[in-house]
């Protein structure tokens, strides 16, 4: 097994086909054939099935999947950093919104002033399962996430302890209630972010588990385009309680007994992660000074 097999098994993994993959390297099919082949007989295991002329990736190659990209990602680092004789600092960051738009430039700004030497961040601003899907493939190095993380070849810990609540516009007869219950939301219309969104996702999942029905009234890709749809009537909205700003006066917080959505922001990167000085002193600072930074 060398990198040549590992970089025509990722080929055939993300394009889903083995003619398709030939072609985006310059190969023969049968050359990739045989590759997949010497891979399965090396590790003893099936990495795809195929089935009606198609090919399915197995549990043991998705595992292999993810050791490949990491492995082919630090072959590349490598490479670059011999020959420039200079090591990469640059630091790939994703975000998700919330995140991204409240608390990371303050997190950002604190860190970089403490680091004793210039600390090189790309920022890349998306919902959890983007980054989840790029930490993966090596894209992003590290993610602040607001929504839950599926895969288990991912460290997560824990940072700070938000809250979703629920808008209205101040005029709304809800605002006007002196209390509410969650039947109370029973089929009202709802501004909320994209799928893929943490988000979404824990208010879906509480809302069914109250057994409450409700619609979809806007979907939006950002906590700013939500409470001004809100503002103006078009609906509740779904936010932070950390998103909401002294100058969002004319916006209610809906106040609902026995429902709480709360959730924990955290700081996300793969198991197999090579921490550079500057990725371990960004993970340690943000772990430990988070209560210095949220206040």
């Amino acid at each position: 097994m060398n990198f040549r097999h590992l970089k025509i098994f990722i080929a055939v993994c993300e394009e889903k086909s083995m003619t398709r993959a030939a072609k985006r390297l310059y190969i023969t099919q049968p050359s990739v054939s045989q590759v997949i082949w010497e891979l399965e007989e090396h590790y003893h295991v099936k990495l795809f099935e195929r089935l009606s002329k198609k090919i399915f990736i197995t549990a043991a190659g998705e595992q292999l999947l993810s050791y490949a990209y990491h492995i082919t990602s630090l072959n590349q680092e490598l490479n670059e950093t011999m020959k420039n004789n200079s090591f990469e600092k640059t630091i790939h960051l994703g975000a998700t919104v919330t995140i991204g738009t409240y608390l990371l430039p303050q997190i950002l700004a604190a860190a970089i002033k403490s680091y004793k030497n210039k600390l090189e961040i790309n920022i890349a601003v998306e919902n959890t399962a983007f980054i989840e899907k790029n930490i993966l493939n090596s894209k992003i190095d590290i993610g602040l996430v607001e929504g839950e993380i599926q895969s288990k070849d991912i460290k997560t810990n824990s940072f700070f302890q938000d809250e979703l609540v629920i808008i209205c516009n101040k005029n709304s007869s809800l605002a006007k209630k002196a209390s509410l219950t969650i039947h109370d939301l029973k089929d009202k219309g709802f501004l909320m972010r994209e799928e893929g969104s943490g988000s979404r996702t824990l208010f879906v999942n509480a809302m069914h588990a109250k057994g409450i029905s409700y619609t979809i009234k806007g979907v939006f890709n950002n906590t700013e385009a939500i409470k001004n749809a809100t503002l103006h009537g078009l609906g509740l909205g779904i936010v932070s309680k950390a998103s909401l700003l002294s100058t969002d006066t004319d916006l209610y917080v809906l106040h609902i007994s026995n429902f709480e959505l709360k959730r924990f922001f955290s700081i996300v990167y793969h198991k197999n992660k090579y921490l550079s000085e500057e990725l371990s002193y960004l993970i340690d600072y943000v772990l430990k000074n988070y209560t210095k930074l949220t206040d």
